[in-house]
């Protein structure tokens, strides 16, 4: 299994960011997600893995509320997120990618990137549809995005349209509008999906030193194994929407059921 190199941080912390506690997802006779828990703490990568099914993205979804589980609770900073409207949860600190590009084709690279920061403007909808004194934060926004957009390597492209550029460059502009609401807690759904082995090495290095520079606590759902255990903090392991495993990446690797579940019996 290909690696790569252990974060050397540690969480400094006890104070949990996500406390998703004995959460329960029905849709009908099918249970998605049965009395998960688990937490991540401030500043933590935690990786999310299991089998595909195992109900990794239905959990996504009840977080950032796409979803409302039947039971159960999801703590962001000790407030429970289940009772705030969707809509209020980009505001509250919670920013996620996609398994499947969310981006807008037609808009540049630098208005896709503004539009995360969106949820955060002060003149409100409809002043911002009427175009009526939201000019000063226009400009606050698109200096934030474009230094985004210079930090994730893509500044050159700031003007170019997101439709037919390289699926690898598309990830990382996703990246940069989850980034541009300025979160506490950032959820990525499958981040190396489509990279090549050197893209998902740099996405990597990349996640890592973005956690240290601004500060994140990070939620990772990937099927690469070698950028999972190659910078998370924690691994949570999961199967059939149940909890099998929570540990550090080394004990992981080596757990039972998880070797059974999704890592595979060495031959």
């Amino acid at each position: 299994m290909s690696t790569l190199s252990r974060p050397t941080r540690q969480a400094v912390t006890t104070v949990a960011v996500l406390d998703v506690r004995e959460v329960t997802l029905r849709f009908g006779g099918i249970t998605a997600l049965e009395s998960l828990s688990f937490r991540a703490e401030s500043g933590e990568i935690c990786g999310l893995i299991g089998p595909n099914g195992a109900g990794k993205t239905s959990l996504f979804n009840c977080i950032s509320r796409v979803y409302q589980p039947t039971s159960g609770e999801v703590l962001l900073d000790g407030r429970n997120l289940l009772d705030s409207p969707a809509h209020q949860v980009a505001r509250l600190g919670v920013a996620r990618t996609f398994q499947n590009l969310g981006l807008f084709p037609t808009m540049t690279f630098l208005e896709n990137t503004m539009a995360g920061a969106h949820p955060h403007g002060r003149a409100g909808f409809l002043r911002s549809l009427l175009r009526l004194g939201v000019a000063r934060e226009d400009r606050e926004m698109r200096a934030q995005a474009f230094a985004l957009l210079e930090r994730l390597g893509l500044a050159e492209l700031a003007f170019e349209k997101a439709a037919d550029q390289p699926y690898g460059t598309l990830k990382r502009l996703e990246l940069a509008r989850a980034l541009a609401g300025s979160p506490k807690l950032l959820m990525l759904d499958e981040p190396a999906g489509g990279l090549t082995h050197g893209e998902v090495h740099e996405l990597g290095e990349l996640i890592r030193e973005l956690r240290d520079e601004l500060g994140l606590t990070v939620v990772l759902v990937e099927h690469h194994m070698g950028m999972v255990m190659g910078i998370s903090d924690k691994v949570v392991a999961m199967s059939f929407g149940k909890l099998i495993a929570e540990g550090t990446p080394a004990e992981i690797q080596v757990h039972p059921e998880v070797v059974t579940a999704y890592l595979g019996t060495p031959a």
